[in-house]
């Protein structure tokens, strides 16, 4: 298959002067080359961007690593897997039956988001708060609570925090040196928002106060624009917190089209209401697998054929908040057209 990269030229070009964010950095790569890389606005092949819910895939890579070793098997209960004193009874209760693999999926139940920063307690007692208060959510829920879970269940099986875990299970044997959790040298990164605008009212849409904001004016630069990943977790947690280049992500991308190692084979093969162990599938991700991250970033991969890209964009860095358009039909357009193929519609 040959691939006319002046049409991704175009389509980067296009949704930039649309409106759908200020600075793009798009790479193309096969298992162990890279085919095309191209940058708009004031960025360079090297800078990092704040990877947001991509970050997922970082700690489903080391969670998978400690399944290999067999310390971990997605039938497990996710309970099994936590301190015998941190979940309370309703937590107990609740996930009494939940396994490792809705966790994974967003099958758990558990509710999409809240703002542990604006509690302030242990993240046991405030997920106890949370799930006491909270329905049990049906089908597939897409919730950051479920890998600030898992981010739980590596370091306590492990004994590593998160940013160990990275440094053993993936920048040391994929060589990946422009990678790191946050802080990171503002210098380096692309600017992600100006404060935490949209967070602010999903608090106050929600009556939850908290007074620790950053200044809405201000560019946040080398901080995650996640406020739970921010504010809660200091940079690291399962679910956020991740700045890397699109020539890191894409070696882990690569990883993912090449390995042979049946637990990160099962990853990307398993389809459950639409999702895969820590991966998303579905339209964005055609004939393969990814993720996506609010700030404007994605990584998609097809082993079918032996193809990926890293799209890394700051679409929220814009004063005035939400950017228009719909990031998926970005991404979307991107992908298809590295196939030759029309994009189906965004709905």
């Amino acid at each position: 298959m040959a691939t006319d990269f002046s049409v991704i030229d175009h389509i980067l070009e296009d949704y930039r002067s649309k409106g759908y964010f200020p600075s793009a950095v798009c790479q193309v790569f096969r298992g162990t080359e890279t085919l095309y890389r191209c940058t708009v606005g004031d960025v360079t092949p090297e800078t990092w961007f704040d990877l947001a819910s991509v970050s997922k895939l970082i700690c489903t890579t080391m969670v998978l690593s400690v399944m290999e070793e067999g310390r971990l098997a997605p039938e497990d209960l996710i309970l099994s897997h936590l301190p015998e004193n941190g979940p309370g009874p309703v937590t107990r209760q609740r996930l009494a039956t939940v396994t490792v693999e809705q966790v994974m999926t967003h099958t758990s139940g558990i509710v999409p988001w809240y703002p542990f920063y604006a509690d302030g307690r242990d993240f046991y007692t405030v997920l106890e708060h949370v799930l006491s208060t909270t329905p049990v959510e049906t089908g597939m829920a897409y919730s950051d609570l479920n890998f600030m879970l898992m981010g739980q269940v590596f370091s306590h099986i492990t004994g590593l925090t998160l940013r160990e875990g990275l440094e053993q299970y993936i920048k040391g044997p994929m060589g990946i040196t422009e990678m790191a959790y946050g802080p990171v040298a503002p210098e380096t990164c692309a600017p992600s928002c100006y404060g935490n605008q949209i967070e602010q009212r999903m608090c106050a849409e929600r009556g939850i106060t908290f007074d620790g904001w950053r200044p809405n004016g201000v560019p946040v630069r080398g901080e995650c624009n996640d406020g739970n990943a921010y504010y809660y977790w200091h940079g690291a947690s399962g679910h956020a917190g991740v700045f890397a280049s699109a020539g890191a992500l894409s070696k882990l991308g690569q990883f993912f089209l090449t390995t042979d190692r049946p637990m990160f084979r099962r990853a990307m093969e398993t389809d459950i209401c639409g999702r895969g162990l820590g991966f998303e599938r579905g339209l964005t991700y055609p004939d393969g697998c990814g993720h996506t991250g609010f700030t404007g970033t994605s990584l998609w991969v097809s082993r079918t054929h032996d193809l990926g890209a890293v799209i890394l964009t700051n679409k929220f860095y814009r004063p005035e908040g939400e950017p228009p358009g719909n990031s998926n039909e970005f991404r979307r357009a991107v992908h298809y057209a590295l196939l030759g193929r029309t994009p189906p519609p965004v709905v």
